[in-house]
């Protein structure tokens, strides 16, 4: 098997080969769900494109606190065969490894044959891959096609939920809701009226980010939930330094935010800026012009949901509400 190959099934093995693991099964590992594989139509996909849901869910040691490895496969098969889908690794509830599915499906041997490219430890790789769908998961197939690693069957619903609870951590520890030291030193808020006093109060969420592929400067996502600055069509992102100064400042956005997914590629592009894509009537794609992006979302090209949402190697949740 390549190397590559080696890689991912590395990363898959970490769910089932965990030797730390707590004896109790009841406390470490979800139990199983019984359901049949169903296929369920996402909101606004068509009904030729279901979707079948395979998610599993484990605790990790009592030591390293209230975290989970999941694992996640979603599938779409279409009347003529054709397979899409998106895979996620997450050990301890990390980014682990993550891509997308494409393919055909057998079905008589209820088998996908598919070319899966994902994105694990900076890197993109590509490489052929065999599944086989039974009543209590999805096989991963080895050289040989016999399974190495089965993800459970679970509703579609259940599935999303997983996803959420999965996203949700990942959000809470890297974005920032209380420290204001930056929010009140953003001149454009205090430009629209804001008091200390009502900074103190506005809800707020703030992300560290990478925007010009340039570790050596400090940008920040602020996006400001305030009825003072939001409307029936969203609210306000900015994008800002580390001394609070305001780069850009873009109205009528609604969350999620995603950001291209970062790969060891981009040590080559210092001083490239990297688009932005939000909810605007639609998903749309800021393309930054030295660091400026456009002033109106509604206004900037819109882009496909399946385009970001269904190749997790190339676009990452960056901002959304949090629970």
């Amino acid at each position: 098997m390549p190397q590559k190959s080696l890689t991912f099934i590395t990363l898959l093995a970490l769910l089932i080969a965990c030797k730390e693991m707590p004896k109790n099964d009841s406390e470490t590992q979800e139990q199983p769900i019984e359901v049949t594989i169903q296929a369920d139509a996402g909101p606004g996909e068509a009904t030729t494109f279901p979707n079948y849901c395979f998610a599993s869910r484990t605790a990790t040691p009592a030591a390293l606190g209230e975290t989970y490895n999941y694992q996640f496969i979603r599938l779409r098969i279409g009347e003529d065969g054709k397979v899409t889908g998106t895979l996620i690794n997450a050990p301890y509830g990390t980014d682990g490894s993550r891509g997308s599915i494409s393919g055909v499906y057998r079905e008589g041997e209820k088998l996908v044959q598919s070319t899966t490219t994902y994105l694990a430890e900076g890197e993109i790789y590509a490489e052929q891959r065999g599944f086989k769908i039974a009543d209590d998961g999805l096989a991963t197939l080895g050289a040989n096609r016999e399974p190495v690693f089965t993800t459970p069957v679970v509703s579609c619903e259940q599935y999303d939920a997983y996803m959420k609870e999965y996203q949700q951590g990942i959000l809470r520890k890297q974005v920032n809701t209380t420290d204001r030291t930056r929010l009140k030193k953003v001149a454009k808020l205090q430009e629209y009226g804001y008091t200390n006093e009502q900074l103190d109060q506005v809800r707020f969420l703030e992300l560290e980010v990478d925007l010009d592929h340039d570790w050596n400067t400090r940008e920040f996502l602020l996006y400001v939930m305030d009825p003072n600055g939001c409307g029936s069509g969203g609210c306000n992102l900015y994008v800002i330094n580390g001394d609070g100064r305001a780069l850009s400042s873009t109205s009528v956005v609604k969350l999620p935010v995603y950001l291209p997914a970062s790969t060891a590629a981009e040590r080559e592009q210092k001083g490239t800026w990297k688009s932005l894509y939000v909810w605007s009537q639609g998903f749309r794609e800021l393309a930054s012009s030295d660091g400026r992006y456009p002033e109106n979302a509604s206004m900037a090209p819109e882009v496909p949901e399946v385009s970001l949402t269904g190749h997790p190697e190339k676009f990452r949740l960056a901002l959304d509400y949090i629970d």
